[in-house]
């Protein structure tokens, strides 16, 4: 069984001292108005240092936290804006380095099929000098051209060529109809050159502007 009488009498004897305690406690402070200033500052202090300090404490921690969490935040924000900025950098670059390489591609090749042209025309209107100068070598004008005189009667004579006109229907006439242009070969060569030049120009032109300059959308 508890022994209640004995604990009853414990708490009594400790309920008179703590009241007498208080008492003595009570008469100091007010013996002297020091005292009680005292004890004001020891209760603030301990007041301070246990409960005061110890959440101050936490709540700058926690504050802390949160400054090293918005900084740390900021930073990535700013990491990810160098890495899209290098990023839309280097494609740029490569867009810019492949429309190059296209625009060039195209210029050699339009290149290629104008020195073709050229050659071309060079080799026909060459046969042309040399089948008037063949018709006629007398009459041949010292740049190598074929006479102006009637060839009617030389006409027959020459080889035909299915692609090419008779030199004669090249050269100045003496008279010239007045429907028609009266060429001379350098001059139709010429001609038939610059017409070259401007097909290619257009060619050239419309591929050119074929050349998609905007980069290529990421696939899905």
């Amino acid at each position: 069984m508890i022994p209640w009488n004995l604990i009853g009498l414990f708490f009594s004897g400790a309920l008179q001292r703590l009241l007498t305690g208080l008492s003595v406690a009570g008469k100091w402070l007010l013996a002297d108005w020091r005292n009680l200033a005292v004890t004001a500052l020891a209760l603030f202090g301990a007041f301070h240092h246990f409960i005061l300090q110890p959440r101050m404490s936490a709540l700058l921690e926690q504050s802390q936290q949160l400054v090293e969490a918005a900084q740390l935040a900021h930073l990535g924000t700013i990491s990810n804006f160098i890495d899209a900025s290098a990023e839309a950098q280097r494609q740029a670059e490569a867009n810019a380095a492949r429309v190059k390489a296209d625009q060039e591609k195209i210029t050699d090749a339009t290149l290629a099929d104008l020195r073709s042209d050229h050659a071309a025309l060079r080799l026909r209107f060459d046969r042309l000098r040399a089948r008037g100068a063949a018709v006629d070598p007398g009459r041949a004008d010292p740049a190598g051209l074929p006479g102006t005189r009637d060839a009617a009667g030389r006409a027959a004579g020459a080889p035909a060529d299915q692609d090419l006109r008779a030199a004669r229907d090249l050269t100045p006439q003496p008279l010239c109809p007045s429907q028609f242009v009266c060429l001379t070969i350098d001059q139709a060569e010429q001609a038939s050159r610059d017409a070259h030049n401007h097909d290619r120009l257009i060619d050239w032109v419309i591929a050119q502007s074929a050349v998609r300059f905007s980069p290529e959308e990421p696939a899905e």
